[in-house]
């Protein structure tokens, strides 16, 4: 055939791929990101905080049963320590939801959640309809999310909710094609590469929750295949305002914009909120024992009735919080602005202990050096993170892997969460995981010395020190971190492996199994082609990515 000849199906796909680019080169996002309504609805949540609506406040609050007031019970406690900061850590991912879940439900004034993920699933679905009961009582709800996990169905899942007169919700650094998202790759490189990593939920600007956990039944508790195993951490005091201060700049940026704005209802979707929450068996397809773990969770709670009493053990500290500035996702900000670059002023240089908990640890080659400096200097170094088997992104364990050898040599302990840990085993302190198929360590954690401790969303990796935005907070208190640095020892061999370096430079994994332990030659449950796959990536210029 003349290479100037025209084949039938060229002519087609050319066709199609034209019209595809056409389609293209006519999508942008809106001009306008947020809508009256939404702003009106946060003067709304200003005027609330007010002094001179205290008196309309006192008159019109919403309250739950025995006329519990969230603002009153935690108020009292922070007269006591005006300067400092209360926190409780959340450890399991059925306390996580209970918290969240009854939080809601005494909140009195207003809600506003951020979050990376919010899964269209069953946990998802019963926070929205929690956040949809406190908006029916009049409490003013902002819900702003990363886009980078939505779909089309969920979008009109958010449509649907953003139509109450007292919720609004706005979703940042959003992608331009709601239902081919495959074209935003097309379309949307770099900008969609970079994402809104931050996790809180604040209620009444008295009590907020931050932490690794992201919104779904796999971070709380109820997946059927895989769980991950987490820490949040519940705050009262001076650092909510920091928190709370931290959400307004995200959501009032021009990144930020309305549902409406990027989402038109479907003619043949559901119009009716409540009655298209289809996972919570209201259409009568689902059974009634699906819901048991969140139910058993919110009764087995007393979260409600130990905030009104002051039973809630908070230890007061210093805390500072950190985050990176909104401007991150599109490179408005320098760069010492980031949180990573925050950390080190703050944290300094470590000269006892440095233990880090990192579901996603990419160290690359200058945090390598760094380490094993600091391990040659003395400091006593501990690292758990995912094992092979236990992560969910296999591209970073390539990013990780190779620098094993480096910082076992210079003295570094590290240790692998296996995929089959779980509550039946060894139960550790700062974390558990529900008892299930797999596995994943999804904490961002570390304690620096005798004294300081981070807890937030940020892992330590590159993506999360030049990409996506991050948030988190240092807590000052000896024993948390007497607790975290503790954590890492023998007594975790039940759920993790200890990679140790031999006289010949191979490594070799250590556990416990039935109350034995058990020795691997070679990386578990890594194949061949599993070797070969981590071998090639090892070799790409993707640490950045990861």
């Amino acid at each position: 055939m003349s290479m100037f000849s025209i084949d039938p199906s060229n002519l087609s796909l050319s066709l199609t791929l034209g019209l595809t680019l056409g389609l293209v080169g006519c999508q942008s996002l809106p001009k306008q990101p947020h809508l009256p309504e939404s702003q009106a609805l946060s003067a709304r949540v200003e005027a609330l905080y007010q002094p001179k609506s205290s008196q309309n406040i006192d008159e019109n609050k919403t309250s739950i049963a025995n006329n519990i007031d969230l603002v009153a019970a935690v108020s009292e406690q922070n007269d006591i320590h005006p300067e400092l900061s209360g926190y409780h850590p959340i450890v399991t991912g059925a306390n996580a939801f209970a918290s969240r879940s009854i939080l809601t439900d005494m909140a009195t004034r207003n809600i506003d959640a951020q979050y990376y993920i919010w899964h269209n699933d069953q946990a998802g679905q019963l926070l929205l309809r929690d956040l949809w009961k406190a908006a029916e009582r009049g409490v003013l709800v902002r819900l702003l999310l990363d886009d980078f996990n939505n779909n089309a169905t969920f979008d009109q899942h958010l449509l649907r909710f953003s139509s109450h007169p007292n919720i609004a919700v706005r979703i940042i650094n959003p992608l331009m094609h709601r239902k081919f998202q495959t074209l935003n790759y097309v379309t949307g490189l770099p900008r969609i590469n970079r994402r809104m990593h931050n996790k809180s939920m604040t209620f009444d600007k008295q009590i907020t929750i931050i932490g690794g956990r992201n919104i779904g039944d796999e971070y709380l508790s109820n997946d059927k295949n895989s769980q991950f195993a987490d820490l949040d951490v519940l705050l009262i005091g001076k650092v909510v305002a920091d928190i709370d201060n931290s959400f307004t700049s995200y959501w009032s940026s021009p990144l930020s914009f309305d549902i409406e704005t990027l989402v038109t209802a479907d003619a043949d979707a559901p119009s009716d909120f409540l009655s298209a929450l289809d996972k919570l068996g209201l259409d009568g397809k689902k059974e009634e024992n699906d819901l048991t773990i969140y139910k058993t969770a919110i009764e087995d709670s007393t979260i409600d009735n130990d905030l009104i009493n002051k039973r809630v053990p908070f230890r007061w500290t210093d805390m500072q919080f950190l985050s990176d500035d909104v401007g991150k996702l599109t490179k408005a900000v320098p760069t010492d602005t980031n949180l990573v670059h925050q950390l080190r002023t703050l944290l300094g240089t470590p000269t006892k202990q440095l233990t880090i908990i990192s579901s996603y640890f990419v160290p690359t080659k200058d945090g390598v050096n760094t380490l094993v400096k600091l391990a040659e200097a003395g400091v006593d170094i501990k690292i758990l993170t995912n094992s092979f088997d236990a992560t969910d992104v296999t591209a970073v364990h390539s990013g990780y892997s190779q620098w094993r050898p480096n910082l076992l040599r210079a003295g570094v302990k590290i240790y692998e969460l296996k995929s089959t840990a779980s509550e039946e085993q060894r139960e550790n302190k700062l974390w558990k995981a529900r008892s299930q198929s797999s596995t994943s360590l999804h904490a961002k954690t570390f304690a620096v010395d005798d004294h300081q401790v981070f807890i937030g969303s940020y892992n330590v990796d590159p993506r999360s020190a030049n990409i996506n935005t991050e948030m988190g907070v240092i807590i000052n208190d000896d024993e948390l971190a007497r607790q975290l640095h503790g954590a890492l020892s023998d007594d975790l061999l039940g759920k993790a492996y200890e990679v140790k370096l031999l006289d010949n430079g191979n490594l070799q994994w250590q556990t416990m199994e039935n109350d034995k332990k058990v020795v691997y030659d070679s990386e578990p449950r890594v194949d061949v082609s599993d070797h070969v796959w981590l071998t090639i990536m090892s070799w790409l210029p993707i640490d950045w990515l990861l």
